[in-house]
C-alpha cells in the first residue's frame, strides 16, 4: 500500500451520480443536430444552388459561441456532398493561426495533407492552393471557422488575405469555383475593417446563430443529461432550475454541458446520492467566468484592446470617456493607434455585448458619455495578458 492507493481510495465516490460522464463532454458530436431547424433550412437552400449552376463567392455564419455553428454547418455540408459528387467541401480553424501567412498555410495543409516554409511566402501557399484545387470537382466549398481570429500582422492585412482568397490571379486563370463560408462571432468584419475591393467581392449571405432559448436548450440537452446520469440522480425541479439558469446567463450550449458536469462532480464529492439545487449553485459563478473569458477571448483585437484600456482607466469612483480613450490608446499603442470615432463605435459594440455599463452626463459644455467595465475587470486584464504572452510566444 502506498499513499496513492490510499488517495485513490478517498477520492472514489461512495454515491456516483453519473451513468455515462462523456455524454456531458461538449466535444462529443451529437447523433442529430436539434433546435437549429432554421438555420439548416436556410444553409440548404444556399447548397441547392450547385444545381442552378451558382454559389455564393462568401456565406456568413455567425452568432455567439456554442450556439451550434460548427456542427449544424460542417454537419449539412457533409450529408449535401454525400448526394452530390460534384461538390467537395473542406473545414478549416484558424484559431491556432496568428499571421495570415500561417492560415493560408492551414489551408493548404487541409487540402494537401504538407505545410509549406516561410520562405514560400503567401504567394507561393496560395498557388498550392490553387493546384490542389485543380483536382477537385466542379464545385468547392471552404469552410473557415474562427476567422476572426485573423488580423493585421507584420507582413499581410486580412484584405490581402480576402481578396486572394476570393479574386486572386491564380484561382481566376484556373476557373475554380469556390465558396467560401465563414464561421466568427458577428463583429468579424468591423474589426478587419476590410476594404472595399473586397466588400465587393463577398456576398450578402448570412446565417445567424442566436443563443439557444429555454425550450430550445431543454430538448438540446434531454436526452445527454438522461444518458450522463443515473436514474434519479439528476431530479426534474434541479434539471429545470439549471436549464433555466443557463438559458438566463448564456444561451450557451457547451457551458450548460459543463455546468451539469461540474454540478455532478460536486455531488460525488459530497456523498450525495442527488444533484441538488446548491450543487447548481456552487458551479454557476464559476462557469459563468469560464462563459465570460471565453467571450473575451473571442473579442476581435481591437475590441479587447479598447475593453482592456477601459479597465484600467477606471475604478470604483471612477468611470472614463473616449476622449481619455483616445489619449490612452496613443500613449499605450501607438502602432495600432485609431481615432475617436472608431473607438465610440467600439464601446457601443462592447456595451451591446455587456461588457460595459455606459450613461451620459448634460453639462454647461455639452454632453459627456461616461464609460465604465460590466463585467469584474480582473478577468479582461488577465485575457489580454494571455493575448499578448500568446502573440509573444508566435513572434507577432
Amino acid at each position: 500500500m502506498t499513499k496513492y492507493d490510499d488517495l485513490f481510495d478517498e477520492t472514489t465516490p461512495t454515491n456516483n451520480v453519473f451513468r455515462d460522464k462523456r455524454a456531458l463532454d461538449p466535444l462529443t458530436e451529437p447523433t442529430e443536430i436539434l433546435a437549429r431547424d432554421t438555420q439548416e433550412r436556410t444553409l440548404a437552400r444556399i447548397l441547392h444552388g450547385v444545381h442552378d449552376n451558382y454559389l455564393p463567392p462568401t456565406v456568413s455564419i455567425y452568432g455567439p459561441p456554442g450556439t451550434g455553428k460548427t456542427i449544424t454547418t460542417r454537419r449539412i455540408c457533409r450529408e449535401f456532398a454525400d448526394r452530390t459528387p460534384e461538390l467537395a467541401v473542406e473545414y478549416v480553424n484558424l484559431k491556432e493561426c496568428r499571421t495570415l501567412f500561417s492560415a493560408a498555410n492551414e489551408i493548404h495543409a487541409e487540402l494537401t495533407s504538407t505545410k509549406l516554409g516561410t520562405y514560400e511566402g503567401i504567394d507561393g501557399v496560395f498557388t498550392g492552393i490553387w493546384r490542389a484545387l485543380e483536382d477537385y470537382p466542379e464545385w468547392t466549398i471552404l469552410i473557415l471557422d474562427e476567422i476572426d481570429h485573423l488580423r493585421h500582422d507584420a507582413n499581410y492585412d486580412p484584405s490581402d488575405f480576402f481578396y486572394r482568397l476570393l479574386r486572386g490571379e491564380g484561382r481566376l486563370a484556373r476557373d475554380i469555383t469556390l465558396s467560401v463560408w465563414l464561421l466568427s462571432n458577428d463583429l468579424v468584419q468591423t474589426d478587419l475593417d476590410l476594404d472595399s475591393r473586397v466588400t465587393s467581392a463577398m456576398s450578402d449571405e448570412a446565417v445567424y446563430f442566436p443563443p439557444y432559448t429555454h425550450d430550445e436548450l431543454d430538448h438540446l440537452l434531454h436526452t445527454r443529461l438522461q444518458n450522463a446520469f443515473t436514474e434519479g440522480a439528476l431530479p426534474e425541479d434541479v434539471r429545470t432550475y439549471g436549464v433555466t439558469e443557463a438559458a438566463r446567463r448564456w444561451g450557451d450550449a457547451r457551458k450548460t454541458l459543463t455546468l451539469f458536469r461540474q454540478a455532478g462532480e460536486t455531488a460525488n464529492d459530497h456523498g450525495l446520492d442527488t444533484v441538488t439545487q446548491e450543487c447548481i449553485e456552487m458551479n454557476l459563478e464559476t462557469a459563468e467566468d469560464t462563459a465570460i473569458i471565453e467571450k473575451l477571448h473571442s473579442l476581435p483585437h481591437n475590441h479587447l484592446l479598447v475593453l482592456y484600456l477601459i479597465a484600467i482607466t477606471t475604478d470604483d469612483d471612477t468611470a472614463t470617456t473616449t476622449s481619455t480613450l483616445t489619449q490612452t490608446l496613443q500613449q499605450f499603442d501607438e502602432e495600432t493607434a485609431f481615432g475617436q470615432r472608431r473607438i465610440r463605435s467600439i464601446v457601443t459594440d462592447l456595451e451591446t455585448m455587456g461588457f460595459v455599463d455606459t450613461w451620459t452626463e448634460s453639462t454647461h459644455t455639452g454632453h459627456t458619455k461616461h464609460i465604465t467595465p460590466a463585467i469584474n475587470p480582473n478577468l479582461i486584464e488577465d485575457a489580454t495578458t494571455r493575448l499578448r504572452q500568446t502573440n509573444d510566444s508566435s513572434g507577432t
